[in-house]
C-alpha cells in the first residue's frame, strides 16, 4: 500500500466536496448558470482524480524507488 496515493486521493476527494458545497451555494443564489456548470465539472474531475489515486495506492505499484 503506498500512503503518498491515498493521501493525495484523500486531497482531491475533500477538494471534490468543496466544489459540490460551492456549486450548491452558486445555484441557491444565481441559478444554473455557466459558473455553476464549471464548478460541477471540476468537481467531477476531483472525485474522479481522487477514485484513480486511492485505487493506484490500494493496488500497491506505486514507484520502485518509494519503497
Amino acid at each position: 500500500m503506498n500512503r503518498r496515493y491515498l493521501m493525495q486521493g484523500l486531497l482531491y476527494f475533500i477538494l471534490g466536496i468543496v466544489f459540490v458545497y460551492f456549486a450548491i451555494q452558486q445555484v441557491n443564489t444565481g441559478g444554473w448558470g455557466v459558473f455553476a456548470y464549471v464548478i460541477m465539472a471540476m468537481a467531477a474531475v476531483d472525485f474522479v482524480t481522487a477514485i484513480r489515486f486511492v485505487f493506484q495506492g490500494l493496488r500497491g505499484k506505486g514507484n520502485p524507488q518509494d519503497k
